[in-house]
């Protein structure tokens, strides 16, 4: 049901007026919605629109009406969409078939006279008072318009308006993608569906999965046992991943990497390598791999291939498969292959290359025969060219190096991939550090880049690599691919232009993510106004213009606001004392280095003065890119001055700060326990408050939850409550939150959303709770350990080094035995062949039990001075006591560890990615700390340290926690 109280939003303005609540410059943030610049808040912006006067407003008796004649297409759609309005705070419409609307009413068709074409993904809008007409070329246009009147409502300010017009639009490329590479960064479930209905809200069509590539193989295919890396996904993944991906127009287009970026694969079946070692490396000279390329020149890996292509084709129903094809070694390396020389001599081929380039045309012929099209990198112009063999025409090309009107020129269909800063986006795998080139440009890529304009163009796909980040989280990926999936979504599309980039992402901001997805930060927030506090220049942060800056004199500076004293007139933008939900920063500095030293930066929270009082509500953890980085504020504190602070080694440059509230008198706050009992019953507690003159008769409160890393939500979640609030007055609601016992420890935030029904947006208020770690085992983040078969995966120092696993065996240390050592005896992990082994200590708290005298823990150090490092590891008991000691850890190359430091084993060997194996002092050591034999143990705290892998930099690692006399 749906009410519109027009007296309640008079009420609420009267007292936005007396509090003197938030303040907006009109310099500092972009409008509402694009109303003032001629068309309603779409993502990306609707290409044309013809406005009338007034609204059309959802009513009590609205319907979505299904055109009788095409509901078989459409009414699935129409439920789902039926279902985010809803989610978004708009009515539970119901969904009917018929052949026109009534007053008040969505009409979906498709196919209808007027529409857009679009290869079907086109629609038209048609709005008048009376109701809503939405117009597909086809089922995917009708899909897409609903996405747009979703976008429209939620930006509204009753959920329930649409402004009087009409809008036509069509997609400027036929495929708008984006490839994820899960082969070397194993994603979750959630966060691949949080992706697809996130691309489905910007109208983005493909998902180009990458799965296979040298450091894992991560399909869990039928016939295939142990060629799949420990996290990898089954056929029942990838059919629910494909049936989501369907419900939203999303198409998943497969890759298994054939011939080259096979070493997974060739550890598996070692008969896949070539004997000449000149093919045993990657692409050019110097980059050791064995088994990186297929040696194709053997029937029977051909057949093996042939046949894991076959087992592809049965698990997806994209009707193209890509098959990589890219990066085999260069003419120089093939040339002194014996095998490739004579191989392509006796088939009559004038070039090595040749041999590679039959095999791609092999590949399309399976393809072919089981009714699908094939993909690949385009690469043979920089392998070595080709000679009496032409790729087939009818493969589609993905260009990745900027050459595509070379393939167009010859007949081939391209996707474009561009990797130089515009289509590319591969984060540094250590966190802090400089990105390096292959960050989108977020200017060029919004104003003036543009592919080609041909038929042969299919589209554009953005291509996340996950070089070297093989155990960053999911939150890390999707980080960086926010803003360019904006960007790429507008350039797709052919949208019009805002002025520049910036304002396109503020806007993007303000509509936010689809039903379901996590918000990065409330879009109703706007920027609070106040008088700047700070060292001279402070002002140029916040003076709306991005092109001045303010420039640290310092290190560990800051910026800040001071808001106001509570009850001051809110003409001049003070207002008093916020809870503030978010912080933007925008970055001056196009240096790398200088994007970096942002890491550490923290907002706070003051209130006793600018910097006195003063609480960290957010700290800045990854290097931020050229664009608007947005920082989600948790809590329900309140405070007058607001402060952005330099890292404390750093001297910050921004362009602008801006701190974010929520804007109208009513309230929310949510209060959650610090940690999460797992199988127990937790109180979370959500309090709204309502200072207007006129009661709230039915406020929906809602508590939502998502891992803030790995994307995954709690089980036993409560359902919504509906409550009066009357004026003046609070209430509060109390939620039993009711985790599975063997949930994903981590940190989840906590989300409460109310709904007013009436004339205000939703309200938002969030807060962070811990599941803690049930084991060490969960706590591993690093890969230590490496099969000497494929030593890609490991990199245990930031160096891309790690241990034989060979080594290691004749030394003692096997995967899931016991290694005695000092008197204690390790349970050792699982597996060491390329799996997370160990974790890097940054004061985890692991559960331990029993009694005993002393705790030892299996450790080694990366980049640790002469003397070891040293660092305090606390032992709790069940009473509450705690004891902390101090451990000194050697390097694990130390030549001459520290007196008294007992050697647990040395491997003698160590790997590394692209070099060949190095024989040296490769040491795991034992340490102990003495415990309170008469207490019962409940945890141990590791030492702090850094909790991402660095580039270089010193770490403590711990692969076992044992007590003196039995593993554990």
């Amino acid at each position: 049901m749906v009410r519109i109280f027009r007296y309640w939003l008079a009420a609420l303005a009267a007292a936005a007026a007396a509090a003197g609540t938030l303040g907006v410059p009109a310099s500092a943030a972009p409008a509402r919605t694009m109303e003032a610049q001629g068309s309603p808040a779409v993502l990306p912006p609707l290409q044309k629109w013809v406005a009338g006067d007034g609204h059309f407003t959802l009513k009590n008796s609205s319907r979505i009406v299904v055109d009788r004649d095409r509901s078989t297409a459409l009414l699935a759609d129409a439920r789902t969409f039926a279902a985010d309005v809803a989610e978004l705070g708009g009515a539970k419409l119901p969904v009917v078939r018929g052949d026109a609307p009534h007053p008040g009413d969505i009409f979906v068709t498709t196919g209808s006279a007027g529409a857009v074409d679009g290869a079907g993904e086109g629609f038209r809008l048609d709005v008048t008072k009376n109701a809503v007409t939405l117009h597909g070329a086809g089922p995917v246009g009708t899909f897409y318009a609903e996405q747009a009147v979703e976008q429209i409502l939620k930006t509204a300010s009753d959920h329930a308006s649409v402004p009087v017009g009409t809008s036509e639009n069509a997609p400027a490329r036929r495929e708008r993608g984006l490839m994820i590479d899960t082969a070397r960064k194993y994603w979750s479930m959630a966060s691949i569906k949080q992706l697809i209905r996130q691309q489905a809200w910007m109208r983005l069509n493909t998902l180009h999965w990458h799965f296979t590539d040298a450091e894992f193989f991560r399909l869990d295919l039928p016939g295939y046992p142990g060629l799949a890396a420990a996290e990898s996904y089954t056929p029942a993944d990838l059919r629910e991943i494909q049936d989501y991906a369907t419900r939203y127009h999303v198409t998943v287009l497969p890759e298994l990497d054939i011939p080259g970026h096979a070493t997974a694969m060739a550890r598996y079946r070692p008969a896949l390598r070539w004997a000449c070692p000149s093919m045993n490396t990657m692409i050019s000279p110097g980059r050791i791999d064995p088994g990186f390329t297929v040696d194709i020149t053997q029937p029977d890996n051909v057949a093996w291939l042939d046949g894991l292509v076959k087992e592809i084709v049965k698990q997806f129903d994209s009707p193209v498969i890509h098959l990589g094809g890219d990066e085999t070694p260069q003419t120089a390396l093939q040339q002194q292959c014996p095998e490739l020389g004579e191989f392509a001599a006796a088939r009559g081929y004038q070039k090595t290359e040749d041999v590679f380039l039959a095999y791609e045309n092999h590949l399309n012929d399976l393809l072919a025969g089981l009714g699908k099209r094939m993909q690949i990198w385009g690469w043979w112009p920089q392998a070595g060219g080709s000679g009496s063999v032409t790729v087939d025409k009818a493969i589609r090309i993905q260009a990745w190096l900027g050459d595509e009107q070379t393939f167009i020129d010859q007949g081939y269909d391209v996707v474009v991939s561009d990797e130089h800063s515009r289509l590319y986006v591969v984060p540094s795998y250590a966190p802090g550090s400089g990105n390096g080139t292959y960050i989108p440009d977020g200017n060029a890529l919004y104003s003036s880049y543009a592919p080609p304009r041909s038929d042969r163009v299919l589209g554009m796909e953005l291509a996340q690599w996950g070089d070297r980040a093989y155990t960053m989280p999911d939150a890390y990926m999707l980080y960086y691919l926010r803003r360019p999936l904006q960007l790429l979504a507008s350039t797709a599309w052919g949208s019009p232009r805002m002025a520049n980039h910036l304002d396109y992402e503020a806007y993007a901001d303000s509509i936010g993510t689809a039903p379901g997805v996590p918000e990065a930060a409330d879009p109703d927030a706007r920027p609070v106004t106040g008088t700047p506090v700070g060292p001279a220049g402070v002002e140029a942060a916040f003076d709306g213009d991005p092109t001045t800056a303010y420039a640290a004199t310092t290190a560990g500076a800051s910026v800040g606001l001071d808001l106001g004293a509570d009850g001051a007139d809110g003409t001049g933008g003070a207002g008093g004392a916020v809870q503030p939900v978010a912080a933007r920063i925008l970055p001056r500095s196009n240096s790398t280095a200088d994007l970096a030293s942002l890491v550490g930066s923290k907002v706070q929270g003051c209130t006793d003065s600018p910097d006195s009082g003063c609480h960290t509500l957010a700290t800045v953890e990854w290097t931020p890119t050229r664009d608007w980085l947005t920082l989600p504020i948790d809590g329900s504190g309140r405070y007058r001055w607001l402060r952005f602070v330099g890292a404390p080694s750093a001297k910050p440059v921004t362009a602008e700060v801006q701190f974010l509230g929520t804007p109208g008198p009513v309230r929310l706050a949510v209060e959650a326990p610090a940690t999460l009992r797992p199988g127990h019953d937790n109180t979370v507690t959500a309090v709204i408050t309502n200072p207007t003159g006129r009661v709230l008769p039915a406020v929906e409160v809602r508590l939502g939850s998502h891992q803030l890393l790995a994307n995954t939500a709690l089980s036993g979640m409560p359902s919504a409550r509906t409550l009066a609030v009357p004026a003046g007055k609070s209430r509060t609601v109390r939620f039993r939150v009711h985790p599975a016992a063997d949930v994903d420890p981590g940190s989840y935030r906590l989300t409460a959303t109310a709904v007013p029904r009436g004339d205000q947006g939703l309200i938002r208020a969030t807060a962070v709770s811990e599941v803690p770690l049930r084991s060490l085992h969960q706590a591993f983040d690093n890969i230590a350990v490496t099969d000497d078969g494929n030593p890609q995966p490991g990199n245990i120092d930031g160096a891309l080094s790690s241990y034989s696993a060979g080594g290691l065996a004749a030394a003692g240390v096997t995967a899931g035995g016991q290694l005695r050592s000092g008197g204690f005896s390790f349970a050792l992990p699982g597996r060491l062949d390329g799996t997370e082994d160990n974790a890097i200590a940054h004061g985890q708290t692991v559960p331990l039990s029993g009694t005993t005298s002393r705790v030892g823990l299996l450790v080694t150090g990366t980049y640790a001075p002469a003397g070891g490092l040293t660092g305090d590891v606390t032992l709790t008991y069940t009473d509450g006591t705690s004891s902390t000691s101090r451990i000194t850890v050697p390097d694990w190359g130390a030549a001459t560890p520290p007196a008294g430091t007992v050697v647990a084993a040395d491997g003698g060997r160590v790997n590394g990615q692209g070099r060949p194996q190095s024989p040296r002092v490769a040491r795991l050591y034992t340490v102990g700390v003495d415990a309170d034999a008469d207490k019962q143990l409940a945890s141990v705290s590791l030492p702090a340290g850094p909790r991402y892998l660095q580039a270089k930099a010193p770490m403590i690692h711990v692969f076992a926690i044992a007590t003196e006399e039995e593993g554990s």
